[in-house]
C-alpha cells in the first residue's frame, strides 16, 4: 500500500523546486547583468584608447614621412648650376607642406605651418648631439593640432649651424654638410577618458637628417 504521507510529501517537494529554480535564475541574471556592465565599461574605456593611439601612429607616420620629404628635398644638389637649389627655408617648407597634404593639413581641415620656425637648430633637453631629440617642451606648439617646423642647416665639418638660410647658396660649399628637419606637434587627444589621463595633448618629435649632396 502507498504511504499518503509520503505522497504529499513528493508533492509539495514538486512546488517548492521549482519555485526555487526561477529565484536562481533570477539571480543569475542579475549576475550577468552586472558582469556585463563592468565588461562593458573595460571595453569601451580600450576602443578609447585604440580610437587615440590609432590617431597618434597616424599623425605620427605622417610627420616623419614630412621631415623625411623637406630633408631629402633640401639637400638635393642641382648638376647644371651646380649649387644646392633647394637648400633654403621656403623650398624645404614647401617640400613639407606637400607631405603634411597626406595627412590632412591642408589650412582648411587642419592648419598648415606657415614658415620655419627660429632658432631651428634646436638643443636637445639630454645633450644629445647633432640637435636629435628629446627637445624642450617650449619647442612644441602651444594648442593641440599644431605643427612647428625647424631645420637645422650644418656647414661640412660642423664649424658653422644655421637655423635658418633664406637664400640657398650659389656655389657647392655646402656639400657634404647636415640638414636636419624636426617636425613638432602637439597631438590633440579626443576621448574624455584618455585626456583625463594624459592631458589634452602629446607631444609627438620626428627629425631626419641628410648629407647635403655636391660634386667637387
Amino acid at each position: 500500500m502507498r504511504n499518503p504521507r509520503s505522497d504529499q510529501v513528493q508533492f509539495r517537494a514538486m512546488r517548492i523546486k521549482p519555485a526555487l529554480t526561477g529565484e536562481r535564475r533570477a539571480r543569475q541574471r542579475g549576475q550577468s547583468l552586472v558582469e556585463f556592465a563592468i565588461s562593458s565599461i573595460v571595453l569601451l574605456l580600450l576602443m578609447m584608447g585604440l580610437l587615440d593611439l590609432s590617431r597618434a601612429f597616424y599623425y605620427a607616420v605622417n610627420l616623419q614621412g614630412a621631415a623625411r620629404e623637406g630633408a631629402r628635398h633640401g639637400s638635393w644638389f642641382d648638376t647644371a648650376s651646380r649649387s644646392n637649389i633647394y637648400l633654403d627655408d621656403d623650398d624645404v617648407m614647401s617640400a613639407v607642406k606637400s607631405a603634411m597634404a597626406g595627412a590632412g593639413f591642408d589650412g582648411t581641415n587642419l592648419p598648415l605651418p606657415t614658415q620655419v620656425k627660429p632658432g631651428g637648430c634646436l638643443s636637445p633637453t639630454d645633450g644629445n648631439a647633432f640637435n636629435n631629440k628629446p627637445y624642450n617642451a617650449a619647442n612644441y606648439p602651444g594648442a593641440t593640432q599644431r605643427v612647428n617646423v625647424y631645420v637645422c642647416y650644418t656647414y661640412p665639418g660642423g664649424g658653422l649651424q644655421l637655423g635658418t638660410l633664406a637664400a640657398h647658396p650659389t656655389d657647392n660649399s655646402w656639400r657634404l654638410g647636415d640638414i636636419n628637419v624636426s617636425m613638432l606637434m602637439n597631438f590633440g587627444l579626443i576621448t574624455p577618458f584618455i585626456q583625463s589621463i594624459f592631458g589634452a595633448g602629446i607631444p609627438l618629435a620626428y627629425n631626419e637628417h641628410f648629407t647635403i649632396q655636391g660634386k667637387p
